[in-house]
């Protein structure tokens, strides 16, 4: 019977996030069940939205009503506590210029409209029918889990560190850090400078000065005895894998400081992180490095944004039947 359905009442979905240098999509079927995804594609270099365009108008020839769904990987958006217009004023974010979505009467994730037009810009050719916030998707991965004990988790992909502090009550504080910038993807790092004017909020305003890497006293304890010079290539790429951990985890620590200091968040002692991460490119040895120096047990994931997206796109349709 399944078949059938698929054949005279397909219901299909493709999904999509930018990841570094590609782009990867996935297409499946919208079940009762769920989604059961049947290809998997990675669309690589300079050209990559253009070929992803030219799969989504292939499968339109077969499936006109195919839903489209991807994740907002912009820097300017964030979550706060509470889904009121009063809510976003005490965090001096002006409602006229975000989009906001509530979750659960508890808490919302917004963006910059600014942002979010840059980002449905980029994508012109595609008609995207879910857009989802990586808050949201982080929530939905953790949720299972949560006790009203608040945990630090931290939604990582190469660049930006999408923090936040959960428990059973909801959102308690979220912040979007940026690590080793330069590396960041140029469209983005274009995105943030060219609207800047326009933005609700001052996403620099939010962070807490960090200090240079080379500053870091403890550094001379966790960091080899190695230099740039005279390294083949792979001590090399070792040194800078080495070199971003670290910067991760000044941005993290910053985060926590931010988290306990700012009166804007409720507070609570913090004894746990759980770090989920999209590229799979942070050292394992980082979760040693926190558990040492932060004194809090840690875990590492890995995220996968097709699974999580399929899981929210089911989660929508049976909230609208």
């Amino acid at each position: 019977m399944g078949k059938l359905q698929r054949y005279w009442w397909p219901k299909t979905l493709l999904l999509f996030y930018l990841n570094e240098e590609t782009i990867e999509a996935a297409f499946g079927y919208i079940e009762k069940d769920g989604v059961s995804i049947e290809v998997r594609q990675t669309f690589e270099g300079k050209k990559r939205e253009h070929k992803l365009v030219e799969w989504y108008k292939e499968i339109l020839q077969t499936y006109p009503k195919t839903y489209l769904a991807t994740m907002l990987d912009t820097a300017n958006q964030g979550a706060i506590s509470g889904c009121s217009k009063q809510d976003l004023e005490k965090f001096d974010i002006k409602s006229s210029l975000v989009h906001t979505i509530c979750i659960e009467d508890s808490w919302l994730a917004y963006v910059s409209l600014v942002e979010m037009k840059w980002f449905e810009n980029k994508y012109k050719s595609l008609t995207l029918d879910f857009l989802f916030s990586p808050f949201v998707m982080l929530y939905d991965k953790v949720k299972p889990n949560l006790t009203n004990t608040p945990i630090l988790t931290v939604l990582h992909q190469k660049g930006v560190l999408y923090v936040a502090v959960f428990s059973k009550e909801g959102l308690w504080f979220s912040q979007v850090m940026t690590v080793s910038e330069a590396s960041l993807d140029d469209d983005m790092l274009e995105s943030e400078e060219d609207d800047d004017i326009g933005l609700a909020f001052d996403l620099d305003s939010m962070e807490t000065d960090i200090e240079p890497i080379s500053e870091v006293d403890t550094l001379d304890d966790f960091k080899e005895d190695i230099t740039s010079e005279n390294l083949d290539t792979d001590e090399e790429a070792e040194l800078e894998l080495l070199e971003y951990d670290l910067d991760f985890f000044d941005r993290l620590k910053s985060s926590i400081e931010n988290f306990y200091h700012n009166d804007l968040y409720k507070h609570d002692f913090l004894e746990a992180i759980a770090i989920y991460d999209i590229d799979a490119q942070i050292g394992k040895d980082i979760v040693r490095y926190i558990e040492d120096e932060l004194f809090m047990s840690c875990s590492l994931q890995t995220f996968d944004p097709i699974e999580s997206m399929s899981k929210l796109v089911i989660k929508d349709f049976e909230s609208k039947k």
